[in-house]
């Protein structure tokens, strides 16, 4: 039954799609993609062709008419992708919402893991996990405390964690992100995790589940980065299974849904 709550939620406001931008969201980021000469596109159709894109994980073929031509909008996401607009967004919102909630701008923690994904039909690489009975992709992904992703590499779903954690370490370091401790699960020991954290000089701390323990049991702070893996899947069906052609089209697929994800929890705590 419907109350009062979930008629203001979920109200009509004017948008054509839930996945646009609201006048206010696009403030917040135009000046970002002010840079750009657009011509005659409309960079704001072309942004909201991208959420409504990883929304719904629809094919391109399908992508609604009234973001205009599909060519153009395909050559705005994929220059979008090749400038790291969603990166730098991403890193500058994550900023501020830390702010918002009341932490410091820095993050000091970080939360490593991975997720395994079953491929779409397309072709690209791809690699089965053993463990968890999967053939695909795996994505790696590096959060700060409160789940929001500071770096991402994906790669064939057979590529050991710890084999890939020296890279998204890596990755983090480059793009400004200065940490000093990380939480793992039990899977990320031994030298090539241990020669990978002192590269950066991290404090890499083990959080595994008590033996004892009976059901589910969410570990303290890592819960965080699970949470973000179980939203990014259910939120944006894009993200449900691997449907990108390359692990670099992958990793902005994550982009994207980490950028979307902010600019809701920036005008959330406004």
């Amino acid at each position: 039954m419907w109350t009062a709550s979930d008629r203001e939620t979920y109200k009509a406001d004017g948008r054509r799609y839930p996945s646009d931008l609201t006048d206010e969201e696009w403030a917040l980021i135009a000046p970002l993609v002010s840079g750009y000469d657009p011509l005659t596109a409309d960079l704001r159709e072309m942004v909201n062709a991208c959420l409504y894109l990883e929304k719904t994980g629809c094919p391109w073929r399908y992508l609604p008419t009234d973001f205009g031509p599909r060519p153009t909008v395909r050559t705005w996401h994929d220059r979008f992708r090749a400038d790291g607009l969603w990166s730098e967004m991403a890193a500058l919102l994550t900023r501020a919402v830390r702010q918002k909630r009341g932490r410091r701008a820095e993050p000091s923690t970080g939360i490593l893991d991975s997720q395994s994904v079953a491929c779409g039909p397309q072709a690209g690489p791809r690699g089965t996990d053993g463990n968890k009975k999967v053939r695909g992709i795996k994505r790696h992904v590096l959060t700060c405390s409160l789940g929001f992703v500071l770096a991402s590499l994906v790669t064939a779903a057979n590529v050991h964690d710890t084999q890939a954690a020296g890279v998204l370490l890596d990755r983090a370091a480059q793009a400004g992100w200065r940490l000093e401790r990380i939480k793992v699960d039990g899977i990320y020991v031994g030298a090539r995790m241990g020669e990978a954290a002192g590269r950066h000089g991290l404090d890499v701390q083990v959080t595994t589940r008590e033996r004892d323990a009976v059901g589910f049991t969410p570990l303290p702070l890592r819960w965080r980065i699970e949470a973000t893996f179980g939203t990014q899947t259910k939120r944006y069906r894009r993200l449900t299974r691997n449907l990108e052609h390359s692990p670099a089209a992958a990793e902005d697929a994550i982009d994207i849904a980490n950028c979307h994800r902010l600019m809701k929890d920036y005008h959330r705590h406004t």
